[in-house]
């Protein structure tokens, strides 16, 4: 089965395991062959500078460059830097072909004012929008981290823009209920380790057209991941779409 990995880091200082090259290896031997960097967000602190996120996104345009076949790039941004840095850097990366969207991580939570500008941007560009997410009751960093709510308050002031929020199996049922009602935003399985349920729950909840595969490698195993796709009871159809169907639609239409 051919698969989109929706959710994937570089590393700009990777160890062996990380190298592109041994990644796109590993990914091949699980059947992934189109995989969506979202750059090494984190590899600067939450709060990164201009230079520091243009760096981060240097890598992601070198890697898409380099391996096309393989790569689709997302513009990572710091929601607090001046909007018209913001706009420019996306227009740097967004100006080329194998570039989707926009990558936000945890310098502001989702609800943060400063969001908007992003917002703005992405919807201007017609630019697919990754949202970090996870349950803030187990990590207590609400002003940075997002609860799924806070992603779907973002999604009812934006419309028009085309959302995936990502980990919804770190906060489970109670992320799929939050989000649920926004048909603008998807959901993607990367983070957090396999919960008998979680995807049929999330199958049943939000229609099989809204969820994505993703591992969220290196940080998370390829094959452990694929393997909450592949251990659900849901019918093989479904398991193509989420697997590579519904990526390739979304990616399509950016």
């Amino acid at each position: 089965m051919s698969i989109t990995d929706f959710h994937v880091h570089s590393r700009l200082d990777p160890g062996p395991c990380e190298a592109p090259e041994e990644m796109i290896r590993l990914a091949k031997k699980c059947g992934i062959d189109r995989i969506c960097l979202l750059g090494d967000v984190l590899y600067f602190g939450d709060d990164p500078s201009e230079e520091q996120v243009r760096s981060i996104n240097d890598q992601t345009l070198e890697l898409v460059e380099k391996r096309p076949d393989v790569f689709l790039g997302f513009c990572f941004l710091n929601p607090k830097l001046p909007e018209n840095f913001l706009r420019a850097e996306a227009e740097r990366c967004l100006g080329h072909q194998s570039f989707k969207g926009i990558k936000l991580e945890i310098a502001v939570n989702a609800a943060d004012p400063g969001v908007d500008k992003v917002m703005r941007i992405a919807g201007d560009m017609d630019a697919i929008v990754v949202q970090h997410s996870w349950n803030t009751e187990i990590i207590n960093n609400r002003r940075r981290q997002s609860d799924p709510e806070d992603v779907a308050l973002l999604a009812r002031r934006f419309p028009r823009v085309r959302i995936v929020m990502a980990h919804i199996t770190a906060a489970s049922q109670r992320g799929v209920l939050a989000i649920a009602p926004c048909e603008n935003v998807w959901a993607d399985v990367s983070g957090a380790q396999p919960v008998a349920g979680t995807v049929e729950y999330a199958v049943e909840k939000l229609g099989s057209e809204r969820i994505l595969f993703g591992s969220d490698a290196p940080g998370r195993d390829f094959s452990a991941q694929l393997g909450k796709i592949y251990g659900a009871q849901i019918p093989e159809r479904v398991r193509e779409m989420i697997f590579k169907d519904n990526a390739q639609k979304l990616l399509e239409s950016s």
